[in-house]
């Protein structure tokens, strides 16, 4: 019995102190997550790994009774606001180059002081902060203008010498990209999927002209209006044919009737 007691002492004088030691952190932490300190970039560069150059802004939010922050850059205050949202707006191009710790202070209604979590942060000059945008957009730029080459050359290549290849009126298939209706020869044609897409429709090359133009996904609906309007033209183009010269040159001195000059 005596032995049990023993040890349920030794247990309280290592275990007690232990808590109470973890309360403490516990409370501590909770204090300090009590204001929480958020960052936006609201004019320049960010690299996402923690490198920034130009106008940023810091925020904080926290309890409701909190009144007033005092926003730091390595300890030192950079200024403060008494009314929520608690935010400043600081210019990295201010600072020396390099790392630099980020935090707040806030005060609530009672006294008590509240302290945010550091952030380390690399200020690098704009010089740089360029060097490192163009490396992303550099990469992308050439991707479109490849794209945008390839849209326009491979039309070319393809359609060489398939002008004017589908009958009259005759039944075609569109494809996945759909057909569109020229608005030069008014005839219908399957759009290229390379075709480039401009906020107005897509630059295309019509296969029976051979005119480039900027034109819209066409419904199956026009697209078979069209169609039998090539019907029509195919019709009156037979018929011109089968006439004779004399034909020809009577129906031509009748129209000249109704031109002026």
């Amino acid at each position: 019995m005596k032995l049990v007691i023993l040890l349920k002492r030794s247990l309280y004088r290592i275990v007690l102190p232990l808590a109470l030691a973890l309360a403490v952190v516990l409370s501590a932490a909770a204090q300090q997550d009590e204001l929480q300190l958020t960052f936006s970039r609201d004019f320049g560069y960010a690299s996402g790994t923690g490198d920034i150059q130009g106008m940023f802004s810091m925020k904080v939010s926290g309890p409701p009774d909190l009144v007033k922050v005092i926003f730091l850059i390595d300890g030192e205050p950079i200024g403060e606001d008494t009314e929520p949202p608690f935010r400043i707006q600081f210019n990295t191009d201010n600072y020396a180059l390099g790392s630099h710790t980020l935090s707040a202070v806030g005060y609530t209604t009672d006294g008590k002081e509240l302290r945010s979590r550091e952030y380390q942060r690399n200020f690098v000059s704009a010089e740089e902060s360029w060097k490192a945008g163009m490396r992303i957009v550099g990469p992308l730029m050439a991707l479109v203008l490849g794209i945008t080459v390839l849209s326009i050359v491979l039309p070319l290549l393809l359609g060489r010498g398939k002008s004017k290849t589908i009958p009259l009126g005759a039944p075609r298939n569109y494809g996945l990209a759909g057909g569109a209706i020229c608005p030069r020869c008014h005839r219908p044609f399957a759009m290229n999927l390379l075709g480039i897409n401009l906020l107005t429709g897509r630059l295309d090359r019509c296969p029976h002209c051979g005119k480039w133009s900027v034109v819209r996904r066409a419904s199956p609906a026009e697209l078979k209006t069209a169609e039998l309007a090539e019907l029509e033209m195919g019709a009156a183009s037979a018929q011109v044919q089968g006439q004779t010269e004399e034909e020809k040159l009577r129906k031509a001195l009748d129209e000249s009737r109704f031109q002026d000059y």
